[in-house]
């Protein structure tokens, strides 16, 4: 049997990378984890020639970044027999994302004063891997860096509410995720040896995060409901440049997170369900 495979999302960005920097494309990622949570919109390349004597070029970017609308995305998505299913609604105030290949200096600054609402409606059924995520987040930053030093000064301020709703109805899958995400800030670093990151993030507006599903007929599912008010992810790579890296981290949140999960839970196999409200959340991996 030929096996389909649909990708259907809704995304509102009004703040996109800088000028300053080659915007490649748009993708969007988010991974959410007790602990951890990652959140990708854009690409930017950085890359600089090394000259015969080796000496490395070094790369500045200054970026400032200021959103004072409001941003909503619905999806509505109905599936039939399908290989693999992603549908995606996700709601950004500022989004900048950094990959650098050669000695960076980054000075970036986000303030998003905007409200985002993202809501997901999905009827799943006859599909083989399905996810479904709704997203909404102020600020979202990523700076990643394999065999390039990277100074990074990286300030992010939330003044806006969140709120992400998945409403799903899911059955005779194999595999399928359930996401609903509200997150003031997200940061997320991946550096060498020898690389500095200082980071300040501050949350004054509500995040709430609602999934409401009715699941059943499945080997695998996971249901999350996560409410975030700063959220940074810091890891050291193993490459390689050797030498320590100085990492200098503050989070402050002045608002509530709500998060509400309602999910019937019928036939299948293996069952998460978890509905998490975090203040601040910081997650250090050393490789």
């Amino acid at each position: 049997m030929k096996r389909s495979v649909l990708l259907a999302t809704a995304l509102v960005v009004l703040s996109a990378p800088s000028a300053f920097a080659q915007n490649k494309g748009r993708g969007i990622e988010v991974g959410v984890g007790l602990g951890r949570v990652n959140a990708q919109v854009g690409e930017i390349d950085a890359t600089a020639e090394l000259d015969m004597s080796g000496i490395t070029d070094t790369i500045d970017y200054a970026t400032d970044q200021l959103n004072t609308g409001n941003q909503t995305s619905v999806l509505n998505l109905t599936s039939g027999a399908l290989g693999e299913l992603s549908g995606t609604a996700a709601s950004i105030g500022n989004s900048f994302s950094l990959d650098a290949a050669a000695r960076v200096t980054s000075d970036l600054d986000q303030m998003n004063l905007g409200h985002a609402v993202s809501v997901a409606n999905a009827s799943v059924s006859a599909v083989g891997t399905a996810a479904v995520t709704a997203a909404s987040i102020g600020n979202s930053a990523s700076v990643t860096a394999t065999d390039a030093v990277v100074d990074a000064d990286i300030a992010q301020a939330n003044l806006g509410s969140m709120t992400a709703t998945v409403n799903g109805s899911v059955g005779n899958v194999s595999e399928a995720t359930l996401t609903a995400a509200s997150i003031g800030n997200s940061l997320s670093v991946e550096i060498p040896g020898s690389s500095n990151m200082t980071g300040n993030q501050f949350n004054s507006g509500t995040m709430v995060a609602e999934l409401n599903g009715s699941l059943g007929g499945f080997s695998e599912i996971a249901a999350t409901a996560a409410s975030i008010g700063n959220s940074a992810s810091l890891t050291s790579l193993n490459t390689g440049l050797t030498g320590n890296i100085a990492a200098n981290l503050n989070q402050w949140n002045a608002a509530g997170q709500l998060s509400v999960l309602n999910a019937a839970i019928s036939h299948g196999g293996d069952a998460a369900a978890t509905a998490a409200a975090i203040g601040n959340s910081v997650s250090i991996n050393v490789n």
